[in-house]
């Protein structure tokens, strides 16, 4: 039981809260934000929830290197969000097209986290190409849907 809270925490609730994020992204497309805008004003509120979690949280640690991790996060996410903004906005595809197709950002993490942070050794190496298969072709399956 003790595994539970830290999965929802940290991956059920997120799940929820980005599904409900890319809803008022296409909604912001729709009533004509460009993808510049909708960075500026999203950025905005991150960093509000920024200030607001630093003053929760003050024990944790500001340290130069998390910083500029913290920095190149923010860099990819800026742009994959850009990206899907753009295309949002000015192809006007469906939201329920291409969230399929970027929730395949798991694999990445998982093959970024083995090589990177040397997280392979506790990867299962059948469950994984199996878990691969079942994302791809769930995302190809709801994208076309």
């Amino acid at each position: 039981m003790t595994a539970f809270w830290p999965l929802f925490v940290g991956g059920v609730a997120p799940a929820i809260l980005w599904g409900i994020t890319a809803i008022f992204q296409k909604q912001s497309a729709v009533s004509g934000v460009g993808s510049s805008a909708y960075l500026i004003a999203f950025g905005l509120t991150l960093a509000v929830a920024g200030g607001i979690s630093a003053l929760i949280w003050r024990p944790a640690p500001w340290t130069s290197e998390g910083i500029g991790f913290a920095a190149v996060a923010g860099l990819c996410f800026a742009f994959g969000t850009g990206l899907i903004s753009f295309a949002l906005f000015a192809y006007g595809v469906p939201v329920s097209k291409l969230a399929p197709i970027w929730s395949c950002n798991v694999l990445v993490t998982l093959a970024v986290g083995a090589v990177y942070l040397g997280e392979a050794a506790e990867v299962d190496i059948m469950k994984l190409s199996a878990g691969t298969l079942l994302i791809i072709g769930g995302a190809i399956l709801v994208s076309k849907a």
